[in-house]
């Protein structure tokens, strides 16, 4: 990620003082590296957005019912053969099998720190994928929702973050993308943090030297600017600290989606205060010829996981990753040897706080009569995950400026975070 001087300049300017510089440097450039004094640590939330309708029912699959393999004779993954998923265990009654391209996240699974929820989804009529990815990431069901105060503003995470009041400090709320996500829109401090390695101006180290130089002066913009120089120097030295400090590197799978989870975790070894993060993985609209495209997606998504998992042993504690897709897919394949966009999908939690190795949620069946228009139908609720995460591990109580009009009802997939001084410091803002 790399600033330019003019945005440097143009930014300080705006700044009145050294301590104004955090508030008023622009997205990208704002840069404080030290948690808030007398705060506990609060919980990290990852936020991973499958982008383009990923599959559930290829995810993980019901393989041994005989409905799911009628429907689809050339693409369903099995319960036995060369195209075997992986046995984790049943739900309604019905065996599921992971794709067998899930071999980090069945692992993950068996050892109790990840968990599925199937039949899931945000309950609209809608197809579109980006329809539904803005509604999702509103947390609404419609547009256009209203809080009782007056109109509903900005993303879900950013209403979460804002209902408390929360001034995260430096990297606290980092959109792991060329641009913030719209789940954090509306909150002011996020930034959009592609790659941390790549973190600087550009032209790189001589500019930044150069940058320095021509901001000599007492003006208010100059000390703003030294500032700003300095906290990209920073940024920098805690890098390479890490690099020093890490030298067994998780074998992340290269790809935009690989980086973005390495950036992360340095991010949070590097000590910036992270709290809030999202990543998006793009590329699951499979309309064609699922058995080719399909296998590679599955693969990077588990080995990806698995690597950041292994990279944050020391962080697990107090971390939670969610992994969902604005909606899955019809339950029959098309000629193309694809499907097209249905319903519900699945999602996957992960975490040291998560009561992991099982399904959660209710199977509807796949039956002609237990479908919604030929698609899986929804029995979760997507929000209602999202809002067992918030209350339980980033002790949320305002949920209903979350998630207006939605009561609610956890699954039970997540163990309270530990009362204390970090309840009571939150609390205040509800």
């Amino acid at each position: 990620m790399a600033l330019s001087r003019r945005t440097l300049v143009t930014t300080g300017i705006a700044a009145a003082s050294a301590g104004a510089l955090a508030a008023a440097l622009a997205p990208g450039v704002r840069v404080a590296l030290n948690r808030d004094a007398g705060v506990p640590p609060r919980d990290i939330l990852v936020v991973v957005f499958l982008r383009f309708g990923s599959d559930g029912l290829t995810l993980v699959a019901p393989a041994d019912n005989g409905d799911y393999r009628d429907n689809r004779p050339t693409i369903a993954v099995t319960a036995s053969g060369s195209n075997a998923g992986l046995h984790i265990g049943g739900l309604g009654g019905v065996a599921f099998f992971m794709h067998p391209e899930l071999n980090e996240m069945k692992a993950l699974f068996e050892s109790g720190s990840l968990a599925v929820v199937h039949a899931v989804g945000l309950p609209t009529n809608t197809r579109s994928h980006f329809e539904s990815q803005d509604l999702m990431e509103r947390g609404v069901v419609e547009k256009g929702s209203l809080l009782k105060t007056g109109p509903l503003k900005g993303g879900w995470l950013a209403r979460h973050l804002m209902a408390h009041d929360l001034g995260l400090s430096g990297l606290g709320a980092v959109a792991s993308a060329a641009d913030v996500q719209t789940s954090l829109r509306g909150y002011e401090r996020a930034i959009a943090v592609p790659d941390v390695t790549q973190f600087n101006v550009i032209g790189g180290d001589l500019n930044l030297n150069i940058i320095d130089a021509l901001n000599a002066g007492p003006e208010a913009h100059a000390r703003a600017v030294r500032g700003t120089v300095g906290m990209v120097r920073s940024v920098r030295e805690r890098l390479a600290n890490i690099n020093a400090a890490y030298t067994t590197s998780q074998n992340y799978p290269a790809g935009e989606f690989g980086t973005a989870m390495r950036s992360v975790a340095n991010l949070v070894k590097m000590d910036t205060g992270l709290e809030v993060a999202t990543v998006d993985f793009g590329g699951w609209d499979h309309h064609y010829n699922m058995n080719t495209h399909f296998p590679g997606h599955a693969r990077q998504l588990s080995q990806t996981l698995g690597a950041f998992w292994s990279d944050m042993a020391p962080y697990r504690d107090r971390l939670t990753v969610v992994a969902m897709t604005e909606f899955g897919r019809r339950l029959e394949e098309n000629t193309a040897g694809g499907t097209d966009h249905g319903a519900g999908s699945v999602m996957f939690v992960l975490g040291g706080a998560v009561k992991g190795g099982r399904l959660y949620g209710n199977w509807p069946g796949l039956r002609p009569a237990d479908l919604r228009e030929g698609d899986l139908r929804i029995t979760t609720d997507m929000r209602q995950v999202l809002q067992e995460i918030l209350a339980k591990r980033r002790t949320e109580t305002a949920l209903a400026e979350i998630f207006p009009g939605l009561a609610y009802e956890p699954l039970g997939m997540l163990d309270e975070r530990r009362a204390g001084g970090l309840g009571a410091w939150l609390g205040r803002g509800s």
